[in-house]
């Protein structure tokens, strides 16, 4: 599947405030006490916001350090 950069950058930005939203639900919600959700926010959700966080901000070294070609 060829996704040109401007939907991977759309794909990735929007998946970053989706789990960022998670964390905004960890910290002000009641759930942050129940051990599920601790560990699916600290072990699934933080990992994930942090890489897409990066790839987002160096998104065109990202792209060539994993092979990543440019389409139109």
């Amino acid at each position: 599947m060829n996704v040109s950069s401007f939907v991977l950058r759309v794909i990735l930005r929007w998946v970053h405030i989706a789990l960022g939203l998670v964390i905004l639900c960890y910290i002000y919600s009641p759930w942050h006490s129940h051990v599920p959700f601790q560990i699916l926010v600290k072990f699934l959700v933080i990992p994930i916001l942090v890489v897409s966080g990066i790839w987002l901000w160096k998104f065109p070294q990202f792209n060539k350090f994993f092979g990543i070609k440019n389409q139109p």
